[in-house]
C-alpha cells in the first residue's frame, strides 16, 4: 500500500509542474494577445484622426499605415470582383465584395472592400453586385485581408465572376485576377456611395476578453495548487500513521 502511495506522489509530482507551466503559459499568452489588441485599437483610433492620403501606399508599408484613410480618383471595374466568402453579419452568412479600383495616374489596381452582403440560400445564386464604372473619389481604410485560424487551401476557379473565393491570399487573387494588385484592401467609407453594408471595427477580440481568458487559466493554476498541497499534506499525515 505504501508504496502504490509512493508511485502515486512521484507521478503527481512529476505531472503537476508540467501542468502547472502549461496552465500558466496559456494565461501569459492571452495577456499577450490582450496587449497586441490593445495596441490594434489603439492604432485605429489613432488613425482615424488623421487626414488621409492622396495616393496609394507601397505594399511595404502596410503594417505603419494600417487603417490609415485613402483618398484617390479612378474608376470601378465591375465585370471582375470578388465575393469574400464565410462573412457574417447578426449570425447571418454572407459576403464582402471586394471590387477592384484602378486609380488615376497608377499602374496597379486596389481592392475595395464595399461592405456586406447576405447570401441566398441556394448558393448557386450569387448577389448582385454591379456597379458604375464612371470616374469618381472613392475613400477608405487600408486593411489586411481576414485569415482563417487554420488555413484549407484554396478554393477551386470556376472561371465565372464574380468569384466567390474563401480566405484567400492576395496572391490568389492577383493570379485569378491577372493584373497586378496592391496587398491590402480598401474598406470603403460610409459616406462613400455604391457599398453595402459597412460596419467597420478591427478583427480582434476585445483586450478585456483575452484578459478573462486569462484570469481563467491563472484560476486553474491556482486550484491546481490547492489541490496538490491538499493531496501532498493528506499523504504526509497518512504516512504518519
Amino acid at each position: 500500500m505504501r508504496v502504490e502511495m509512493t508511485i502515486n506522489r512521484a507521478l503527481l509530482f512529476i505531472g503537476f509542474p508540467l501542468l502547472l507551466a502549461l496552465l500558466c503559459s496559456l494565461g501569459m499568452w492571452q495577456l499577450n494577445r490582450a496587449e497586441q489588441g490593445e495596441r490594434i485599437h489603439q492604432q485605429y483610433d489613432e488613425e482615424s484622426s488623421r487626414s488621409a492620403f492622396t495616393s496609394l501606399i507601397p505594399n511595404g508599408d502596410i503594417d505603419e499605415f494600417r487603417y490609415r484613410s485613402i483618398e484617390v480618383q479612378g474608376q470601378y471595374l465591375s465585370s471582375k470582383q470578388f465575393l469574400l466568402d464565410s462573412m457574417t453579419h447578426e449570425g447571418r452568412a454572407g459576403y464582402h465584395v471586394l471590387t477592384p479600383f484602378k486609380p488615376m495616374n497608377s499602374s496597379e489596381w486596389v481592392l475595395v472592400n464595399r461592405g456586406w452582403v447576405e447570401a441566398s440560400s441556394d448558393r448557386e445564386v450569387l448577389p448582385q453586385v454591379l456597379v458604375d464604372e464612371a470616374m469618381r473619389l472613392v475613400r477608405g481604410r487600408v486593411d489586411l485581408l481576414p485569415q482563417p485560424g487554420l488555413y484549407l487551401g484554396e478554393s477551386a476557379d470556376s472561371g465565372l465572376w464574380p468569384k466567390v473565393v474563401l480566405f484567400p491570399t492576395f496572391d490568389t487573387l492577383e493570379s485569378r485576377f491577372e493584373s497586378p494588385l496592391m496587398h491590402y484592401q480598401l474598406l470603403l467609407d460610409d459616406g462613400s456611395s455604391d457599398g453595402f453594408l459597412r460596419e467597420w471595427s478591427p478583427r480582434v477580440l476585445p483586450p478585456e476578453r483575452h484578459i478573462g481568458y486569462a484570469i481563467q487559466w491563472f484560476s486553474f493554476a491556482g486550484v491546481l495548487a490547492i489541490m496538490v498541497i491538499a493531496v501532498n499534506v493528506r499523504s504526509r499525515i497518512s504516512f504518519g500513521r
